[in-house]
């Protein structure tokens, strides 16, 4: 049998894991160098999208995943209402607040740094990840933050914030409910109690 030669640039898809990725660097979040939050930027991001999904999913709201192209992270699955979702992670504080930029793209990208439009997201999710704690929000400022004064009501009760801000948006739209699958609905899935 005849061996398929690796197309080059391959070989490193299928170098170990200890050469590819290198995670030693941040064992020590939140306490980084600037140049390392930045460099793993996207895991911070992807670790603040997964928080809200466990404090969602906890209190019975289900999520669905969106593409990375779309202005919007998630679909939340409230019982009144499905609602669109953006979510902002900031890894620490500075000067007592977790400073949070409702922006879209990135500085060196083809298409820059913009503005959302008034139709991308119904709430934002603002992520305090080196508190796990996430205040939700109705607010489109472009400009908004968590003080730390706030990190210990957001853990005693999670969903308060999700309830004020969906009070904030004064929905009319009816449940989606029948939309979800019947597992969804009675609880279902497959996992250890």
């Amino acid at each position: 049998m005849s061996k398929q030669p690796l197309l080059s640039g391959f070989e490193t898809l299928f170098a170990s894991q200890n050469d590819r990725i290198t995670t030693n660097d941040i064992r020590d979040f939140p306490n980084l160098s600037r140049d390392a939050l930045t460099r793993h930027g996207k895991w911070f991001g992807l670790s603040g999208e997964y928080l809200v999904d466990s404090i969602l999913l906890r209190f019975g709201i289900y999520t669905s995943q969106l593409p990375e192209m779309l202005p919007a992270d998630r679909i939340v699955y409230h019982p009144t209402c499905e609602l669109r979702l953006q979510i902002k992670t900031c890894c620490r504080a500075r000067d007592g607040y977790f400073h949070f930029n409702l922006t879209k793209g990135y500085h060196r990208s083809p298409t820059g740094v913009k503005r959302y439009e008034t139709d991308d997201f119904d709430l934002v999710a603002m992520v305090a990840l080196s508190e796990n704690a996430v205040k939700f929000s109705a607010s489109r400022q472009g400009s908004q933050r968590i003080a730390i004064s706030e990190i210990q009501a957001l853990r005693t009760d999670p969903c308060a914030s999700l309830e004020r801000a969906i009070d904030d948006l004064r929905l009319t739209r009816p449940s989606v409910t029948g939309l979800m699958p019947a597992s969804m609905l009675n609880g279902g899935g497959d996992y250890e109690q």
